[in-house]
């Protein structure tokens, strides 16, 4: 009995209790035809779905079947040339299923026990586990991009970002604007010199509007509704224009949010629309 030296941790060598009968090889191989065979018609579709390749996938079946040998056996055996066969084997024994051998100057190769094979699918198993997990989390993330399209946000602070978003609603040239405001708390911040560009940018807009509070003359003409004094002091406006949704809240420190979004715009406009239809049959129009 031969002491053999395996390697399959890429290059790490380590003794293993496999012996190499050569004697009994021939009788060895045809049992291992028979025994084998069968079982080996069905492997194929497991081996693909676990990321093996052809090539990679009769290397590993022709060592299994055939016990240890040299490069050239298993060339002549799957008919891959000696470069296939090189980069199989160490792919294979990346994954931990195949492994090589020095018996006295030749390097054999050879399959790792079966339990080896089924410890690897367990861990793509586990993997793919964790990867569905991660998918899980982002589909909210991911249906935001569908279409090609990814919301873009900015995010200004003061009156400054009230006049960023005066300014943008006249260079997206938008023919009508949608809104829902509390009046007070903007005139409590914003003054009629602050207000003044807004009749500038959105004198040509069509405005459709819901507010709490009274309008000043400032504010543009528009088919406009006056919630009742239940629904006043939600101290923001949300407006709605072209592909965009502008928010401005006026309690504490004074942010806006400009979201470009068609999608976003579209489902917005459609609850301001059922908003406003209910507002036309209950509430007065300015």
């Amino acid at each position: 009995m031969k002491r053999t030296v395996f390697r399959n941790d890429g290059g790490r060598c380590g003794f293993h209790d496999r012996q190499i009968l050569t004697r009994n090889a021939p009788m060895r191989q045809a049992q291992n035809r028979d025994t084998v065979g069968v079982a080996m018609k069905d492997i194929t579709p497991i081996l693909k779905s676990l990321g093996l390749l052809d090539s990679e996938i009769k290397t590993y079946r022709a060592a299994l079947q055939y016990g240890p040998q040299t490069v050239l056996d298993l060339t002549k055996r799957t008919g891959l040339s000696r470069q296939a066969i090189y980069v199989a084997i160490d792919s294979l024994s990346e994954r931990g299923i195949m492994s090589s051998a020095l018996h006295g100057k030749k390097r054999l190769y050879a399959a790792e026990h079966p339990e080896k094979l089924l410890a690897y699918a367990r861990r793509r198993e586990s993997d793919m586990n964790e990867r569905i997990r991660d998918l899980e989390r982002l589909v909210p993330e991911l249906e935001l991009q569908i279409g090609g399209e990814r919301p873009t946000v900015r995010v200004f602070e003061g009156k400054e970002g009230v006049k960023a978003i005066l300014a943008d609603m006249y260079e997206a040239k938008a023919e009508h604007f949608e809104e829902i405001a509390d009046l007070d708390a903007l005139y409590a911040v914003l003054d009629v010199e602050d207000l003044k560009p807004l009749r500038t940018h959105t004198v040509k807009m069509k405005a459709r509007s819901l507010l709490s509070g009274e309008p000043k003359s400032i504010m543009p003409k528009a088919d406009r509704y006056l919630l009742p004094k239940e629904y006043a002091g939600f101290k923001s406006n949300i407006t709605i224009y072209g592909n965009k949704i502008a928010l401005v809240t006026f309690e504490g420190k004074m942010y806006s949010v400009i979201i470009e979004s068609a999608a976003l715009a579209k489902t917005l406009r459609v609850l301001f629309d059922l908003a406003l239809k209910e507002a036309s049959k209950h509430f007065p129009k300015s």
